[in-house]
């Protein structure tokens, strides 16, 4: 994963566009770029990268987030409504499960290249929707990408399990990754207390949370009880 970094991203993306070129062949992506969503300039990037993959044959890596800069980015590069960085992220996720974006994948249009998608998100919408639209995408057999998700370890899991319960009999459970942080105490709160103050809804989903969990624990207390009871 290259990971997007405020005045070095241009360098960044180069040099994943690089590895891309080398090492992401034959539909399947070991190299992902960070794309932010919440950037207004987001869309026209990934067009200039969908086309290099189409013209040169790699499977573009997209990994999509809503943005974790805003502190530091210039004001009038984002989106002015949080509204508008929502339906960003959206339209390009689903744009991307439907292979199209823009004049990639449309009638007349060009080509829509290899793309392998990777959804880093909190939102819980957003990836349920998305998945959901993948999944009824290959039951209709539809085009569309192989998609990933990913939360932070021990923020959102009721995301994360969300979208593991929305397996559906023989489906494939949906691949569901969580990123745990790695390095010295100091150095992993640091990071943890980014994130937090970046995801500022945080308070409303430690609400879903607790009643996810208060519920996760009165649907196994109630399996336990039935499995013990006495039979005859």
């Amino acid at each position: 994963m290259m990971d997007a970094l405020d005045e070095f991203q241009w360098g960044i993306f180069r040099a994943g566009l690089e590895l891309m070129r080398k090492y992401n062949r034959d539909g399947y992506a070991t190299i992902y770029q960070t794309y932010q969503a919440y950037l207004k300039s987001t869309p026209a990037t990934l067009a200039k990268h969908l086309e290099l993959a189409n013209n040169e044959g790699f499977t573009l890596g997209l990994k999509l987030v809503r943005g974790a800069y805003i502190g530091s980015d210039e004001r009038s590069l984002i989106h002015d409504t949080k509204q508008d960085t929502d339906d960003a992220y959206n339209m390009i996720a689903q744009g991307a499960l439907r292979r199209q974006i823009g004049e990639y994948g449309a009638p007349g249009g060009k080509p829509f290249p290899s793309l392998n998608l990777f959804l880093a998100s909190h939102n819980k919408h957003s990836v349920v929707t998305a998945h959901k639209l993948h999944q009824q995408r290959m039951k209709d057999g539809l085009p569309t990408v192989p998609v990933g998700f990913a939360q932070l370890q021990g923020m959102s899991d009721e995301v994360s399990f969300a979208l593991l319960q929305l397996k559906d009999g023989q489906d494939p459970s949906p691949q569901v990754w969580k990123c745990s942080t790695w390095g010295t105490m100091g150095e992993c709160v640091a990071y943890l207390l980014r994130r937090a103050v970046e995801n500022r809804d945080a308070v409303s989903r430690t609400v879903d949370e607790y009643a996810a969990l208060k519920a996760e624990l009165g649907r196994r207390l109630r399996s336990r009880s039935f499995r013990s009871r006495p039979v005859g």
